[in-house]
């Protein structure tokens, strides 16, 4: 990958995006508006992400030693810092902004996020209230922490997430979720209940999930075989969320400064997919 192209097309993307949602206003009702812009520090927060760093000061440090060419007003850590978690909304903006539901299908599926190990869980004093166990399937074991449901596109780009505790109710998360959008929407079994089916044919999404065995058939073996081999393409991309971008392992004080670092990995993906297209068809 071309570092330098790749930091200049992410830097136009964000900018542009910034500026379609903002328009002739403005993101601060008072004040002076700060010498390393918006735009700049949600380039370097992203650009962090793509290269593995663990944390935003370790952000700040990297961009100190190799970018301060391209970043000349990076200012102090302590300052690049407090704004990364002032822009933690602005990149839930962004993400609505630049990615969006497919016409033809769409699939949906819930990501199991721990916040510790289960031995410290009982100490664990940051989200008190917030998190919650439940049972992961995948690993068969039971985990503390939060889930995040996510919905993708036929382009394999994550584009809504919702983060909550691990033992809230998808069917009622999907409900929320799914909502400007129409198609197939392929889920699994956890997502099986006809109020909910009910629900999403009332906004024109025809909900497809895998049979139970106890299950009557009425769709033929290769729809359902053809509809659950593009529904993996989900697990796929958590699989690369959780290896190649660790978004298993996010540390943070509070839900404010964790939800916004899992939603800055999520951009983080789609951005780096997107530019390898965009260089592909160049």
């Amino acid at each position: 990958m071309d570092q330098e192209l790749c930091l200049v097309w992410l830097y136009c993307v964000i900018d542009g995006a910034l500026r379609s949602m903002i328009g002739t206003g403005r993101l601060r009702r008072r004040g002076p508006e700060p010498d390393l812009t918006d735009a700049e520090v949600l380039t370097l927060q992203i650009w962090g992400e793509m290269r593995g760093l663990a944390s935003d000061a370790a952000i700040w440090r990297d961009a100190a030693a190799t970018l301060q060419g391209w970043f000349p007003r990076l200012g102090a850590e302590w300052n690049f810092v407090r704004r990364c978690g002032n822009l933690a909304g602005v990149q839930e903006r962004l993400l609505t902004r630049l990615f969006g539901p497919s016409g033809d299908w769409n699939a949906c599926d819930g990501l199991p996020l721990p916040v510790c190990h289960n031995v410290r869980a009982g100490r664990d004093k940051r989200f008190v209230g917030e998190a919650a166990w439940s049972f992961c399937a995948a690993k068969n074991e039971m985990y503390y922490g939060f889930k995040a449901g996510m919905l993708m596109n036929a382009r394999d780009e994550i584009y809504r997430v919702w983060l909550g505790p691990a033992n809230g109710d998808e069917r009622e998360v999907l409900a929320g979720l799914a909502t400007g959008m129409a198609g197939l929407l392929f889920a699994d079994k956890g997502l099986i209940s006809p109020h909910l089916a009910y629900t999403l044919a009332g906004r024109g999404v025809t909900l497809v999930t895998p049979l139970k065995r106890n299950m009557r058939k009425t769709r033929p073996q290769w729809v359902l075989g053809q509809a659950m081999r593009l529904r993996r393409r989900i697990e796929t991309v958590f699989g690369r969320l959780t290896d190649g971008f660790a978004i298993a392992r996010i540390r943070g004080r509070d839900f404010w400064r964790w939800s916004a670092r899992v939603i800055r990995k999520v951009l983080a993906y789609n951005l780096l997919l997107r530019f390898g297209r965009d260089v592909a068809a160049a």
